[in-house]
């Protein structure tokens, strides 16, 4: 009764086993990525949206952003800017990625030049109604 090494059970990986587990690992990686890919997006146009409506309210209430006193209106001002800058640059990396189709990036430019107008005409009319305010 000795012992039979013909009925051991190897314990080295097989070519197949390896071949298997890189598999998975390089779908795993893969899957983590899309996934990643897909919540910057979702971010990026929850971001495009979120400055349409800022847009929106300020061709709606043009008149009282622009009269509101210097110190809330330059706060809001730099929250603006600041956004501005952050879609801007998003966008400029969904581009270098080439994830973002072409009819996106124009509605995104369009909307920036769009609210960097509208912050200007803004900040001409607060300018001459805080002016008209120290007189």
């Amino acid at each position: 009764m000795g012992f039979d090494s013909s009925r051991t059970v190897s314990t080295a990986p097989t070519t197949r086993t390896t071949t298997s587990a890189i598999e998975l690992a390089v779908t795993s990686a893969r899957l983590a990525t899309a996934a990643r890919e897909r919540l910057e997006h979702s971010r990026f146009f929850a971001d495009v949206n979120e400055l349409e409506l800022r847009l929106a309210i300020i061709d709606d209430r043009f008149e009282r952003l622009a009269a509101r006193p210097d110190e809330p209106y330059q706060a809001w001002r730099r929250d603006l800017v600041g956004r501005i800058r952050s879609l801007a640059q998003k966008a400029g990396d969904l581009e270098a990625a080439l994830v973002l189709e072409s009819h996106h990036r124009d509605r995104v430019a369009a909307l920036l030049l769009t609210l960097r107008h509208r912050l200007g005409v803004l900040d001409a009319r607060h300018a001459a109604l805080l002016d008209r305010r120290r007189r």
